[in-house]
């Protein structure tokens, strides 16, 4: 029904890894599976089918891409994902139109309007040169994410004052709530931020 602490740290570690090794998330992502006809127990298959097309498109193309999502049910999306990701500045044209290509592939081939939400964090391409200014966008996009973990952890987490969504919320979702990019604890036990 609810994130646990280890998987919030999860999330904030992934982004801060992110942010050490010069890829900030720089892509907010909304996918409303059900919208789209996916059942919610299969919305856990959905989001790894797209992250894996993610992944891939990169890779390609000769980068890595480090990512974060949680898994989620409302009454505006029904059961759907919220990702973050790094997309590099000099493919971000050619990245544009593909989540719904992604997304329709997800879908079995139709594209159903409103099932993608792109939003690009202004603030990441300054994100070396002012890392205040971006770590406050894309904590206040963490900070979202994790309004599905007990109110109790949003201080400890270091969260508190980050975001305007109260913590504690609840649904219920079929598997995982939480999943991050492999080596980012690596890269923190390294001497990350």
């Amino acid at each position: 029904m609810q994130l646990t602490e280890a998987d919030c740290r999860k999330v904030i570690g992934a982004t801060e890894a992110a942010f050490a090794i010069g890829l900030p998330f720089n892509r907010f992502i909304t996918l409303a599976w059900e919208k789209g006809g996916i059942a919610p127990d299969q919305c856990l298959c959905a989001t790894g089918n797209f992250i894996t097309l993610a992944r891939e498109w990169m890779r390609a193309r000769g980068y890595r891409m480090p990512w974060a999502w949680v898994q989620e049910w409302g009454t505006k999306y029904g059961a759907h994902s919220h990702i973050l990701l790094h997309v590099p500045p000099e493919i971000a044209p050619l990245f544009r139109p593909m989540p719904r290509r992604w997304a329709r592939k997800v879908l079995g081939g139709a594209y159903v309007t409103g099932v993608v939400e792109c939003e690009k964090l202004l603030s990441a391409n300054a994100a070396q040169g002012l890392p205040a200014a971006y770590e406050a966008q894309v904590m206040g996009k963490v900070h979202y994410m994790l309004k599905g973990a007990p109110a109790a952890l949003e201080a400890p987490l270091g969260m508190v004052g980050r975001g305007h969504r109260e913590w504690g919320q609840s649904c219920p979702v079929y598997g995982k709530r939480a999943g991050v990019w492999q080596g980012w604890r690596r890269i923190m036990l390294d001497g990350g931020l």
